[in-house]
């Protein structure tokens, strides 16, 4: 049973997704498996590689989806790689990279099990909805779901670059999804970068938490490591 699966959508750069890969496997020092969701380019780089035959516990998610950047797309990749894990593997923690993520901490079996665990989210009525992407979340379906049924949001200026859940979470987010097709739907191909948002979101309404290992930047952490949380493990970078 693998402790860690790792979700990764990525869209280009096969040499960076190998260093990634390698920096997982120097930094985490539990059973993982890695599942990649990559658009129809990555796929074939991926397929004509060596890199599945030589990375037994690297798996292509079977079927290549496009993304479009800041667009519902990633959270299907996202979501894809999520339900495929549920399905096939019994883990303990589903955590979600960004194709730019590497660590900076080393996550073992002595502090695995002490990601941070965010449980706190806000009712709409105390919603500050001029502030960060709300004015435009709110016009998800999922935001009338909450609103309709008095469930909390997530925080604001929430990243989803090393969210994660634990199984339960996991099959709880899968399970709402399929049963709310129209919510669903809408999150793919909701046309802003809804991965902020959703999942984490739906996971605090159904467990009451989820956990966060990651740290959000638009430029390349790696000058700031020494400045990060030190209960955090990875950072942002450029893909080179």
């Amino acid at each position: 049973m693998p402790a860690i699966i790792f979700s990764i959508n990525t869209h280009e750069n096969l040499a960076f997704l190998q260093k990634q890969i390698e920096d997982i496997e120097a930094n985490v020092s539990l059973d993982f498996v890695i599942i990649i969701n990559a658009n129809d380019l990555m796929y074939n780089e991926i397929s004509n590689s060596d890199l599945l035959r030589t990375k037994p516990n690297v798996v292509l998610y079977p079927e290549h989806i496009n993304k479009i950047h800041n667009h519902g797309t990633l959270t299907k990749g996202i979501y894809l790689n999520m339900e495929y894990a549920v399905k096939n593997y019994e883990f303990e923690y589903f955590i979600v990279l960004s194709s730019r993520n590497l660590f900076y901490n080393k996550l073992h079996e002595g502090n695995y099990k002490e990601m941070p665990r965010i449980c706190e989210g806000t009712t709409y009525a105390a919603l500050n909805k001029n502030e960060w992407h709300w004015s435009i979340f709110l016009q998800a379906k999922l935001s009338r779901h909450i609103i309709e049924n008095d469930w909390v949001f997530c925080r604001s200026y929430e990243h989803h670059e090393g969210i994660a859940f634990d199984y339960i979470s996991s099959a709880k987010i899968v399970d709402f999804l399929n049963k709310n097709e129209d919510i669903k739907e809408d999150l793919f191909n909701f046309n802003w970068g809804i991965e902020e948002f959703a999942l984490h979101t739906i996971a605090l309404n159904l467990t009451g938490y989820y956990y966060q290992i990651g740290n959000w930047t638009n430029g390349d952490d790696f000058a700031n490591i020494h400045n990060l949380p030190s209960d955090r493990f990875v950072y942002k970078t450029f893909r080179r």
